[in-house]
């Protein structure tokens, strides 16, 4: 079953093939306006950065009605990953205005540089939308399914056989390592299945006590 794909903050990976040095030359070698290199602030984040990992910093002017950002790209072995896009002028960018930078960077910047570079590299760019099979295995998932379409939506998992299939659901998860978020399920509750907000955080703080509960359990029994 598929169900409605939820917006999420994209992801983007450069992975080397020689060396993050040759990344680093290539991606500058790039940048012009209307992006810029803030030495800066860069040498400001290297200077607590561990084990000598590089990092980049660039900045996005603003553009339609994005706020001016900046972009940090840390050091990932012999690549980098963008850690974070922090606008200048407000408190935070949401997730359509983060990816509207993120794939401006991609087509102005990495994808040119990637091209232009001698050794080559990778450019990895996770999709704007998930859903729940993304998040989950087929078992948890189609559980946590039957237990939302099934239950009383004003009383959550109160009723014995609310309760049944929500305990399923959590056997289920804890019997596999692809987990959601509390977050993840939240969002999935509320924009996919359409529960109240108070019900989605009240089932997401049982989910994690559940789980940590079932962990611990298995480890006092080792």
């Amino acid at each position: 079953m598929t169900d409605k794909s939820i917006e999420v903050f994209q992801n983007l990976h450069l992975k080397g093939r020689s060396s993050a040095s040759s990344i680093r030359a290539s991606i500058l070698a790039q940048v012009q306006a209307p992006w810029h290199h803030d030495q800066e602030r860069e040498e400001d984040i290297r200077g607590h950065a561990s084990d000598g990992e590089d990092v980049i910093v660039l900045v996005r002017d603003e553009f339609d009605d994005v706020d001016e950002s900046g972009m940090v790209l840390w050091q990932e072995g012999e690549g980098y990953r963008v850690s974070n896009i922090v606008p200048r002028n407000v408190g935070e960018l949401g997730i359509t205005k983060y990816n509207a930078i993120l794939r401006d960077f991609v087509a102005r910047i990495a994808e040119p540089a990637a091209s232009a570079s001698a050794s080559g590299f990778g450019v990895e760019l996770t999709s704007p939308h998930q859903s729940l099979d993304d998040w989950l295995d087929a078992e948890p998932a189609a559980a946590l399914r039957r237990f939302s379409r099934a239950a009383n939506k004003s009383t959550g998992a109160a009723h014995p056989m609310d309760r049944a299939r929500w305990y399923a659901f959590l056997i289920a998860t804890h019997h596999t390592s692809k987990r959601l978020d509390t977050d993840q399920l939240v969002r999935w509750l509320v924009e996919v299945e359409h529960w109240s907000e108070d019900t989605a955080h009240e089932l997401a703080i049982d989910y994690e006590f559940a789980l940590g509960l079932l962990e611990q359990y298995d480890q006092s029994r080792s």
